[in-house]
């Protein structure tokens, strides 16, 4: 869009050039001699924006060296890193449809948070107005050092930390200069094992040759055969399978109060719903097997609720490690013993894709809102390569008659 109405402003410090971006009044600091950034002053009024640049200014000075800081420089308004950890947390408890979030992702930002803390006691960092860029990048080679977190982890904790700073200059408990935009590009690949058709199959059938694990074995083919989470397995209800349209439908039940009081509630990633066509394999294991009153398909060892961490655990101590021997993992490599619930759905996505499945049909199927995640998911093997490759014609068909002869 256009920009409106720019002008040089002439700080005490700097120079800067002022203008508008969608009502927003921004600070542009690259000019010859200086690389201060662009800043939005978080303001739609001009005297407002004016009062916020020179506090920017001031705040550049001292950064540069130009200027010493007051020790420590702390706002009146600023909170200490562990205040301002539970002012937004607590904020994170709103219901959703007024910016909370869910259970599952507060435990989440907890985690993030003890780790955030710990580096900031570490760093001699008190408070949030010294969270900075230089700050928060530190952070991250300190998660990637000590913690050796992956690449995509690292970035969904400081993409937190950003938000949390975000959030506090919103609501005044900081300067709109405080806040800063972090360009953290997305890391490639996953760190998840995919399996083999061939080690899917051995792990059913050692799960069906031990009574203890048939449970387990049932659950792995639905998994194989869905690509659901094993939350959203754990939660697959009869009324959710349509045998008469050979289709399983998925609905998000947050909007649903009755569900939410009663503990049952499904959440779906995303928020969206989806239908997935039942495959053959699934339904002829779901007709053999009982219905409970709860209404819940599949169950757990004791035949209550199925637990995504007891069945992880299940999953690698009773039947991957039995089975590591006849599926070595190469030293240094990720491998089957590696292995984990959430493989099943990368395995779900690249058979089906093998076996000629759209990428429309993929992300219908998996729920995502577009085929960028599939590069994930789809894990093409070193033998589908070669057999594509012996049926390409590249020069035409070679005759005997055209193939040079050797001289007698």
């Amino acid at each position: 869009m256009p920009r409106a109405s720019t002008s040089t402003i002439a700080c005490r410090y700097f120079v800067w050039r002022l203008f508008q971006r969608q009502g927003v009044w921004y600070a542009d600091g690259r000019r010859a001699g200086q690389n201060l950034g662009k800043h939005s002053l978080e303001s739609r009024d001009r005297d407002a924006a004016l009062r916020a640049l020179q506090e920017l200014d001031l705040h550049m000075a001292i950064r540069a060296g130009l200027v010493e800081a007051e020790e420590p420089q702390i706002l009146e308004t600023d909170l200490s890193i562990v205040d301002g950890w539970a002012t937004y947390l607590l904020r994170c408890e709103d219901p959703e449809i007024l910016g909370g979030v869910s259970p599952a992702t507060r435990k989440r930002y907890r985690a993030v948070q003890d780790k955030h803390i710990q580096f900031c006691a570490v760093s001699g960092i008190a408070c949030w107005s010294q969270v900075d860029k230089k700050a928060t990048n530190d952070y991250g080679r300190w998660l990637a050092k000590k913690k050796s977190l992956a690449d995509r982890t690292i970035v969904l904790e400081l993409n937190l930390v950003c938000s949390v700073v975000k959030w506090l200059v919103e609501q005044n408990h900081l300067p709109p200069h405080c806040r800063f935009l972090l360009k953290l590009s997305k890391p490639d690949g996953t760190t998840t094992f995919c399996y083999t058709k061939d080690q899917v199959r051995r792990m059913i059938g050692y799960c069906d040759a031990e009574p203890a694990l048939g449970w387990l074995g049932r659950v792995i083919t639905a998994l194989a055969t869905t690509g659901l989470r094993i939350n959203e397995l754990a939660k697959l209800r009869w009324t959710d399978i349509d045998f008469a349209a050979d289709t399983i439908r998925l609905t998000d039940e947050r909007a649903r109060p009755r569900r939410r009081q009663s503990g049952s509630e499904r959440r779906v990633k995303g928020k969206r719903g989806r239908a997935l066509p039942l495959n053959p394999a699934l339904r002829s294991l779901l007709l053999q097997l009982p219905r409970h009153k709860d209404g819940l398909v599949f169950r757990s060892k004791s035949g209550g609720k199925l637990n995504d961490r007891r069945a992880l655990e299940a999953l690698q101590n009773r039947v991957i490690m039995p089975l590591v021997e006849e599926f070595p993992t190469p030293e240094g490599e990720i491998g089957f013993e590696q292995g984990t619930n959430h493989g099943f759905r990368h395995y779900f996505a690249s058979e089906a894709f093998r076996n000629g499945a759209t990428e429309a049909q993929l992300v219908a199927w998996l729920g995502h809102r577009d085929s960028q995640l599939l590069q994930i998911y789809r894990h093409l093997r070193p033998e589908d390569g070669h057999r594509q490759m012996q049926r390409v014609d590249f020069l035409g068909p070679c005759e005997e008659s055209q193939r040079p002869k050797n001289s007698a």
